[in-house]
């Protein structure tokens, strides 16, 4: 009995001390595993406090989704992306001047934590220009909540976001706030508030028509909107990103893609071309002439050679426009101009966002520089346009054919090992083959890309 009574004791020592490793071991893997994150303590503490179903979405789940399965607690956060946070609340939800977000729920308890809504969060050079919001959360009976009166209720949702960032660039524009804005509101259908900070009013001027294709509500300036407190059932602060410049059409369920948001930017600036140019009649013969807008830059990435280029594309059979992408230009002025052309060339840079206002079945030719950008540059314009259902050209350009050529010797690293520049960082990579480098275009090998283009038009 004795040596029974001894086994059951050394047995309940070994469960416990099973047990008391467990209780150690969960606590840290749950660190280790939010760690990458970058979650506050204290926001992993309001994510698991306010009601039953709040939660922290895993990588697979998405905001703004109906497949997404999430759950519909009041205060639904997802921290996963590299590129935006994003949280969500539900319920009596408060907007202050002082860029606080303050969500009443039975459930909740006086908490608060901070964030950017701005979809580069890591880059914190840009975020040094986005105001950071005060996300917070209180019990209903709390007395120092603002109260709401009537006219300070809304029936619709709202979403809060901040230009901030690159404002002016017309790549970081689409990347970082419009094509993001587009994927979070779209679940809306038109009817939600947009709340908007770090907007400058050139800005929303700019883009007012876009704007307009995403709600039918004015634009709320957060910055300038001081009178009091805005009250909703719905809002998200913070929008969803995807990839650079596109919508993942798998994410949506096949219900809307980059296709999507081209159709929304023609028609919000009332553009007429949907399709682009029909070369070929059933003979084969060509009807008309494919017109070619070659973007031209001022500053860096410029063609030397416009005029060579321009009588080359002619010989093949284009008419061809030159234009130039400024950053305060008239957008609707420039974007007719874009809509009214078959095929955009440009180096790579902020002008060939515009591929937005393309018909579709039209085709881009981006000249991509030395330095070892071809997989950056496929990825922020050829992935894009190929989303949008445009053809795609990517045309390295030869040693040869690069200014750099001129200014250092053939067997110098700057174009010998472009990848030993990029390892001295962004800064190096940037000041040597982005702004120090212009582009002078060998157009007979230049005429293969031209033919190609032609051939990819319908």
């Amino acid at each position: 009995m004795a040596c029974e009574k001894k086994i059951i004791s050394n047995f309940t020592v070994k469960v416990g001390s099973v047990l008391l490793a467990v209780c150690i071991l969960v606590p840290i893997s749950l660190v280790t595993m939010f760690r990458h994150y970058a979650v506050p303590l204290q926001t992993l503490s309001l994510l698991f406090s306010v009601g039953s179903s709040s939660l922290v979405m895993s990588e697979k789940e998405k905001i703004g989704s109906r497949h997404s399965g999430r759950n519909q607690g009041p205060v639904f956060c997802d921290f996963s992306s590299p590129r935006s946070d994003v949280c969500e609340l539900k319920g009596d939800v408060r907007v202050l001047p002082n860029a606080t977000v303050l969500l009443l729920h039975h459930s909740a308890r006086r908490q608060s934590w901070r964030m950017k809504p701005h979809a580069r969060k890591n880059d914190g050079h840009a975020l040094a220009h986005v105001t950071e919001v005060t996300v917070a959360s209180s019990h209903p009976t709390d007395r120092a909540a603002p109260r709401c009166t009537a006219k300070d209720a809304a029936p619709a949702p709202a979403v809060i976001f901040s230009v901030g960032g690159y404002a002016g660039n017309m790549f970081h524009d689409l990347t970082d706030v419009l094509v993001p804005l587009f994927i979070t509101t779209r679940q809306f259908g038109g009817d939600v508030h947009l709340l908007v900070s770090d907007a400058q009013p050139w800005w929303v001027d700019k883009f007012r028509p876009l704007l307009r294709g995403f709600s039918r509500h004015g634009v709320v300036d957060l910055d300038r909107e001081r009178s009091g407190v805005l009250c909703y059932p719905h809002v998200i602060v913070g929008l969803e990103f995807h990839k650079e410049m596109s919508v993942d059409a798998a994410r949506t369920a096949g219900e809307y893609s980059m296709a999507d948001f081209g159709h929304l930017a023609r028609r919000s600036y009332g553009l007429t071309r949907d399709m682009a140019i029909r070369l070929h009649g059933r003979d084969g013969n060509h009807s008309a002439h494919p017109r070619l807008l070659i973007i031209s830059r001022k500053a860096t990435r410029t063609f030397t050679n416009v005029g060579a280029i321009t009588r080359t594309a002619t010989t093949l059979g284009y008419e061809v426009v030159v234009g130039e992408a400024e950053r305060h230009a008239d957008l609707p002025s420039f974007a007719r101009l874009v809509n009214s052309c078959d095929v955009l060339v440009g180096v790579h840079g902020a002008g060939l966002a515009n591929l937005v206002f393309l018909p579709a079945g039209a085709v881009v030719v981006q000249v991509v520089p030395l330095g070892g950008l071809d997989a950056m540059a496929a990825e922020d314009f050829g992935a894009s346009a190929r989303d949008m259902g445009l053809g795609y050209v990517h045309y390295g350009i030869a040693v040869e054919e690069s200014t750099l050529a001129r200014r250092y010797p053939r067997d110098h690293r700057v174009l010998r090992d472009p990848a030993a520049v990029r390892r001295e960082g962004w800064m190096a990579l940037r000041s040597v083959y982005l702004v120090g480098q212009n582009v002078t275009i060998d157009v007979h090998r230049f005429r293969g890309a031209l033919r190609r283009a032609m051939e990819l038009l319908p």
